[in-house]
Formats: structure tokens, C-alpha cells, sequence
């Protein structure tokens, strides 16, 4: 019987870092569960942009070898926000990342060998 079965590989997309939409699930050791904060880096003139639960935010970014990441001009609407720590944990580390790393359909923005700062999942 074993002729008459064939294994295929499924095509499935290759994620990548750029022009996929990251879901935070995790800042500063602590899950989030029911967050709708993201970030995404566009192709497109290096911009990174996103929402940290409570503004939206927009910027530039720079890779550098060895997994190294530098953010620039940040920018951020000024919505009142009741009492969220997420969005202030979360351009925090926006500010102090400096490399980054994926694996599958996980992010991970890190300073320099610290435990990771932010984690976030693929949505798109």
C-alpha cells in the first residue's frame, strides 16, 4: 500500500519581516491577551508603523547586519488614553530595541542579549 501514497509539501507563505502585520502578545514579560496593538515594516521607503493599544504611531527603520534594527523619526497621534501602561511600555521599547529576531510566526524585539522586550505573532 505504501505505493500508493505520495507526501507533498504544502505551499505555505514564507513570513518575513517586512509587509506582515505583527501582533504584540507579550511586552516587557507580560502577556496580552485580548490586545489589539501591532507593528508592521513596509518595503515601501522603510517605514514602520502600527498601534500601541491606544495611538497610532509611524516612523522609519533601518536594518543593519547581524539582526541589528534601528527606529527613527517616531511619530504618534495624541489620543487620551485611560490609564494604558501598554501603550507607554510599548513605545518604550520602540525606543530602546536595537536588534530583533523571528522565528515561524513569532517576533521578537530585544536589547542587545536581554530577554525580550516586546513579542509579537503574524496576523497577515
Amino acid at each position: 500500500l505504501a505505493n500508493l501514497y505520495v507526501l507533498n509539501k504544502m505551499n505555505t507563505p514564507e513570513i518575513t519581516l517586512k509587509d506582515t502585520k505583527w501582533k504584540l502578545v507579550e511586552i516587557m514579560g507580560r502577556k496580552q491577551t485580548n490586545s489589539e496593538a501591532f507593528i508592521s515594516f513596509a518595503t515601501e521607503d522603510n517605514r514602520v508603523f502600527g498601534y500601541n493599544s491606544c495611538n497610532n504611531f509611524n516612523g522609519s527603520y533601518e536594518l543593519k547586519d547581524g539582526n541589528r534594527i534601528t527606529l527613527s523619526k517616531m511619530a504618534m497621534t495624541m489620543r487620551a488614553c485611560m490609564d494604558d501602561n501598554v501603550e507607554t511600555q510599548f513605545m518604550d521599547v520602540l525606543q530602546n530595541i536595537d536588534n530583533y529576531s523571528f522565528h515561524g510566526n513569532t517576533l521578537t524585539l530585544n536589547k542587545a542579549r536581554m530577554a525580550p522586550l516586546a513579542v509579537f505573532e503574524a496576523v497577515e
